[in-house]
C-alpha cells in the first residue's frame, strides 16, 4: 500500500492507495504528520498487521478508523500501534529518552488487556527514532504541493 502525505498551504493530506486500486484520505489539517509518520514506523519496523496502516491496508477507511465506536471495537495490535506511535513521537520531540522507550511501552500497554509487547532492543529503539527523524525532516523540505511517498507492506 502506498502512503501519501501531501503538504498544502494551510491543510495536509493523507492518502493511502490500496494495491487492489482504492483508496482512502483525510485532510489532516494543518497539523505536521509526526503522528502517521510514527505511525508507518513502528508498524513495518514491528510488522504490525493490524496498527492503523494495516488495518486501512486490509479495507478499512481513514474515516472509520477516527470513529470513536469502532475505535473501541479494534484489537490490542491497533492499540499497541498507538502507544508505540505517540512515544516515538515523545522520543522524537525530545519529551522522553530513547533509553526510556521500551519502558513506557510495557509501563503503558499493562494498562490495557491482551497487548503483547514485542521484544525491542535499544538499537531497534534507536534506528527507529533516526528513520522518524530522517523523514520528519524529509517532511520539513518538502514545498507546497509536494509529497511523501511511503510503502507500507
Amino acid at each position: 500500500m502506498e502512503v501519501i502525505i501531501t503538504k498544502g498551504k494551510k491543510r495536509n493530506i493523507l492518502t493511502c492507495k490500496r494495491e487492489d486500486g482504492t483508496s482512502t484520505s483525510i485532510n489532516l489539517g494543518p497539523d505536521i504528520p509526526n503522528h502517521d509518520i510514527a505511525h508507518y514506523i513502528v508498524e513495518k519496523q514491528f510488522n504490525l498487521q493490524n496498527g492503523f496502516y494495516g488495518k486501512i491496508k486490509s479495507g478499512m477507511t481513514i474515516d472509520e478508523l477516527s470513529n470513536k465506536e469502532i475505535i473501541k471495537t479494534l484489537g490490542s495490535e491497533t492499540w499497541l500501534s498507538e502507544i508505540m506511535a505517540r512515544n516515538l513521537q515523545s522520543i522524537g520531540s525530545g519529551a522522553a529518552k530513547t533509553e526510556q522507550f521500551i519502558e513506557l511501552i510495557n509501563w503503558e500497554a499493562q494498562t490495557i488487556d491482551g497487548i503483547q509487547v514485542p521484544a525491542m532492543s535499544l538499537e531497534e529503539i534507536r534506528k527507529m527514532k533516526m528513520d522518524f527523524d530522517q523523514l520528519c525532516n524529509e517532511w520539513d523540505l518538502i514545498p507546497e504541493n509536494g509529497e511523501l511517498k511511503l510503502l507500507f507492506t
